[in-house]
């Protein structure tokens, strides 16, 4: 019942006094109002009412109605109830659902209607029948219950409207029906019920005064065994420990945690939230009263009260066992935990956003596929990858972009580096469990950097060093004029801080032939200067290094990023000019960019070089086309293995019209080790040019390569190592360009998301020969291998001794090795042999054999000694 007269009309609003007596309402009331339903960052789908029946004998509720108008409407609309509210119990009516379907739904509800209610002010009425109200909707006899909610709201019952609430939050009553809206509700997280909801715990429903000296419940038996609360909807009070002080920052409240119910099923802590609370800190005894609820999978108790009981400090902090499962860590939520051992960072792409860090027990996380081909074992790491991660929050809901935690700059935080973590509590939200500050400050953590910034790429011996690069979207035109084709820097001074860090990482790469990726593809945005992106940052790289540098001429119309290649002049020349796919193979890569080749010449060596852009995993293409399972190859996978195909075939042609069969691919693949677009390669016999543990790309917390280098058979004898420079893909993108201005340095630390690649090359391979047996008897026949020859060139083998008589003649294989076979002249005396393999082109190598004096071989032939050897 209202147990209300009408009062005066004051300040726009309709006044309700309440009558002389003050006690609770015995008769059914609305008791949760939510009008965020599927609004950006809403738990639920739907808006909802909630009515409540304080009653110990069930309601009719046929005929009724709930009724909504605007804050300061007189148009009500009606949503008809039916049914039951049982005793001390609850009853749910869905109404409209927001833009954000992917919401989580409500409870099932006992009603549903289409009011689309505001989240942040209106007006709610419970009445006896269906007949809509009129003007504001009081003094109606119909109205059982009223709620104004929201500043604006002009009716309410008492002193003032109800509190305003949100997208996130609802308004909820705090105890009885005093008829007065202001104090009646807090807000707090939704917490829906329906008449299915149990009551709470014997202890957890004490309405009268809260006092240290109040009997609580144990928070495990508000926690549940399971994710959900078993008492969700029900009004609880607790008593324990502070271990978590995070009611600034965003998250408005606290962590509470008790001495156990010995229920290791059970979580002993929760998170109080909103209402308002004393000044609390960790370690202080507290008492709090509130409702329970489920906020994006987080137990909490919302619109509390409480009461401060001492300061006895915090209690031990229990094992965060890592790995472990989902049902691990719910019986530890909320609660004052410690990793076993320190953890090491494996993900920083949202430190720059959200202030999280995402941490893995055991070293950094591998994507799966960069160690195993998709399928059950990738699945399966998935899952492992899962149990040993976890993130580490700052404590605050606040973007940081312009002023991330733990970052100078200098002083990084990088994927490979040790937290050392103070107290923390485990929480819960947007599907992640995380670490949280106890004293929501994070200040006393701290960051070993066990992964350091490398000054310069590892040596890679040779006498050449070729290197690939995606420069992330480096554009010289900006959106201002092409709108989202310009996909990098803003303006000039964005410009001039990028091209400044790229710059200065191409001039440490020390390369003679360097492959670009993501370079502005200026003959789309600029026909005509259509080299106007690669021939800018060529003039400022030889502004810095002092050399002459020049481009290969090839471009493509079929995306606004192109490859590119650049050379110094002084170490290579070209031969020929460039070639890419034919019109009939371009058709894979109408969603890619297309491969660019160019041959060079460095002294007598003659190589070629194709620079390469598959389709990224980033959007999909289709059924059939996607690999979406778990631990898959990812979105595009069948494009990618296309493109793999052409390039395979591709690089033939280049070989052969060449006249070289020595060929590099370079380039972003956008797949890892062992997916299928890099079998494709392996399996037309090209050499995988790579270093274990170190990787091009981190990504979802997984470290791996996207870049690849894959050499022809002929070459990859030339090859003197190879190294990726691990400055970009394990750093925030608070320090790109356009990242945190306080942390821009023109050093070349994530001048990209990718780490650049080299690979060194020996332009001058001496030929070498070796024998089969070095020691035969007269009549063996033995077996001489030379290796560093032409392929395809003739090579014959000579005995000197015998007036360069030829043994025997054969043909370079496309590796440069030859192997002849012949018998041991049977009249040769004691003594050392020279056996000389001379190519078509002059190229020469020698090895040697020994024979025994006649009379040792006889008797080592009759005696057998080394019968098994010979």
């Amino acid at each position: 019942m209202l147990g209300l007269t009408v009062g005066a009309l004051a300040a726009g609003g309709l006044v309700l006094a309440p009558a002389a007596s003050a006690a609770p309402s015995p008769d059914v009331v609305i008791s949760e109002v939510y009008g965020g339903g599927g609004n950006a960052g809403a738990p639920y789908a739907n808006d909802f009412i909630e009515l409540y029946n304080p009653t110990s004998a069930p309601v009719s509720l046929s005929g009724w109605a709930v009724q909504y108008a605007s804050a300061t409407g007189t148009s009500w609309s009606v949503t008809s109830l039916s049914g039951s509210i049982p005793a001390n119990g609850h009853y749910l009516v869905q109404e409209a659902a927001g833009a954000n379907t992917a919401a989580p739904a409500l409870p099932a509800p006992d009603a549903t209607g289409t009011l689309a209610l505001s989240a942040t002010a209106g007006k709610v009425a419970l009445t006896t029948d269906s007949t809509k109200l009129t003007d504001r909707g009081l003094g109606a006899a119909s109205v059982k219950d009223f709620v104004g909610f929201g500043t604006t709201a002009n009716a309410y019952e008492g002193s003032g409207p109800a509190p305003a609430p949100s997208n996130g939050t609802s308004i909820a009553r705090t105890g009885g029906d005093l008829d007065q809206n202001a104090t009646d509700f807090a807000t707090g997280a939704p917490g829906p019920q329906n008449t299915g909801t149990p009551t709470p715990p014997d202890g957890g429903t004490d309405p009268g005064p809260l006092t240290c000296d109040t009997t609580p419940v144990s928070i495990g038996s508000v926690q549940g065994p399971g994710a959900t609360s078993p008492v969700a909807g029900s009004t609880v009070t607790v008593a324990g420990t502070v271990v978590g002080d995070l009611q600034e920052g965003g998250f408005g409240g606290v962590f509470v945690q008790d001495g156990g119910d010995q229920n290791t099923a059970t979580s002993d802590g929760i998170f109080v939230f909103g209402g308002t609370l004393p000044a609390l800190v960790p370690g202080d005894a507290v008492v709090v009263r509130g409702k329970v609820t489920e906020y994006n999978g987080l137990t909490e108790l919302g619109s509390p009260t409480a009461v401060t009981c001492g300061h006895p400090g915090l209690p031990a902090a229990t094992t965060l066992p890592l790995p472990s499962s989902d049902a691990d860590r719910e019986a530890l939520e909320g609660m004052l935990v410690a990793p076993a051992e320190d953890l090491t960072v494996t993900e920083v792409y949202d430190l720059n956003r959200y202030g999280e860090i995402q941490l893995a027990q055991g070293g950094r996380l591998i994507t799966p596929t960069e160690e195993v081909a998709p399928g059950p074992e990738a699945t399966a790491q998935v899952a492992a990858n899962a149990a040993r991660s976890i993130l580490f929050d700052d404590g605050s809901t606040a973007n940081v972009s312009s002023n991330p935690p733990f970052l100078t700059v200098d002083d990084p935080v990088r994927v490979g580096d040790t937290a050392h973590l103070e107290p923390v509590v485990l929480s819960y939200g947007f599907d992640s469990w995380l670490l949280e500050p106890a004293d929501g400050t994070a200040e006393g953590t701290t960051f070993a950097a066990t992964n350091p910034r490398p000054e310069a790429p590892q040596a890679v011996g040779g006498d050449l060093r070729i290197a690939d690069f995606n420069v992330l979207n480096y554009f010289v035109d900006f959106p201002s004029e092409f709108g989202d084709d310009a996909r990098g820097a803003t303006n000039a001074a964005e410009l001039a801080q990028q091209q400044t860090k790229i710059v200065n990482a191409l001039v440490e790469l020390d390369a003679d032939v360097i492959t670009l990726h993501e370079i502005e593809n200026s003959a789309v945005l600029t026909p005509d200067t259509p080299y106007r992106a690669v021939e800018t940052l060529i003039a400022a790289l030889e502004n810095a290094d002092g050399h002459d540098w020049d481009y290969v001429r090839a471009h493509e119309d079929t995306d606004v990023i192109t490859n590119a290649i650049i050379y110094r002049t002084d170490r290579v020349t070209t031969v020929g000019g460039p070639r890419i796919p034919s019109d009939a193979q371009l058709a894979a890569f109408s969603n890619a960019r297309t491969p660019i080749a160019q041959t060079f010449r460095a002294g007598d060596e003659v190589f070629s070089v194709i620079a390469n852009h598959l389709k990224s995993k980033g959007s999909s293409c289709g059924t059939g086309n996607d690999d979406p399972s778990v631990g898959g190859a990812g979105n595009c996978n069948g494009a990618r293995v296309a493109q793999a195909t052409v390039l395979r075939d591709f690089a033939a042609t280049v070989a052969q019209e060449s006249g070289d069969p020595d060929v590099l691919l370079t380039g972003d693949f956008n797949s890892y080790r062992y997916e299928p677009p890099l079998d494709v390669l392996r399996d037309a016999g090209f050499q995988e040019v790579w270093t274990p543990g170190e990787y091009s790309y981190v990504f979802d917390g997984g470290s791996g390569s996207l870049d690849h280098v894959f050499a022809t058979s002929s070459m990859y004898p030339k090859i003197t190592g190879h190294t990726i420079w691990d400055i970009n893909a394990v750093e925030s993108f608070a320090y790109e360009y356009d990242g945190a201005e306080s942390l821009y340095a023109p050093y070349p630390y994530r001048a990209s998301d990718h780490n650049p690649t080299v690979v060194g090359l020996r332009t001058q391979v001496a030929a070498s020969a070796s024998i089969s047996n070095p020691q035969p008897f007269r009549g063996d026949k033995v077996t001489v291998t030379g290796t560093g020859f032409t392929p395809g060139k003739s090579v014959t083998a000579t005995l000197p001794a015998q007036n360069n008589r030829v043994v025997g003649t054969a043909i370079a294989g496309p590796d440069g090795t030859v192997t002849i076979s012949f018998t041991v002249p049977v009249l040769l005396p004691q003594g050392s042999y020279p056996v000389v393999l001379t190519a078509a082109d002059g190229e020469k190598a020698t090895t040697s054999f020994s024979l025994y004096p006649v009379l040792q071989e006889t008797w080592l032939r009759l005696i057998g000694w080394l019968g098994g050897k010979h």
